[in-house]
């Protein structure tokens, strides 16, 4: 019997287009963060949060979507 990754159990459920705009926008938003464009708190906030985007862009998979039953990816 073969070992299971974590990442075999998860359904992919996020299509090419909305991994993309998900890493674009997150990447854009961590520079506008690291750069100084955004006040205080709120660069801080940016800096933590948008690495969700990222990440789930990597991954191609949202749990948000999973718990809505949608999903952006061609079958």
């Amino acid at each position: 019997m073969q070992p299971t990754l974590w990442m075999d159990t998860l359904s992919r459920n996020l299509g090419q287009l909305d991994r993309a705009i998900r890493i674009g926008l997150g990447a854009v938003a961590l520079v506008l963060a690291l750069a100084g464009w955004l006040p205080g708190l709120a660069a801080v906030a940016v800096l933590i949060f948008a690495w969700v985007p990222i990440l789930t862009g990597l991954v191609g998979w949202c749990p948000v979507y999973t718990l809505l039953g949608v999903s952006s990816r061609r079958r």
